[in-house]
């Protein structure tokens, strides 16, 4: 039961973490790009077996979409 009560509290707080994740990334333009990579990396560890609805479904395209632009060359470089 308590890893129910953990599952259901993950998915309601989800959107919060992905709207304040895209916030931040937007508005914060002292960080390094760096960061939030590994920033988003850590969430999607954290979040791999939660069930999105939708609108979190859209957050994280968006954010995939950005860690591609602004990480993937240097993560893929950085493999090799």
């Amino acid at each position: 039961m308590p890893n129910m009560a953990l599952t259901a509290f993950a998915r309601r707080s989800a959107p919060v973490l992905c709207a304040g994740l895209l916030l931040s990334l937007a508005a914060t333009a002292g960080f390094a790009a760096d960061e939030r990579c590994a920033q988003l990396v850590a969430l999607n560890k954290q979040y791999r077996h939660v069930a999105l609805t939708d609108e979190q479904q859209n957050l994280k395209v968006q954010l995939v979409s950005w860690y591609k632009e602004n990480c993937g060359r240097r993560h893929r470089i950085a493999n090799r």
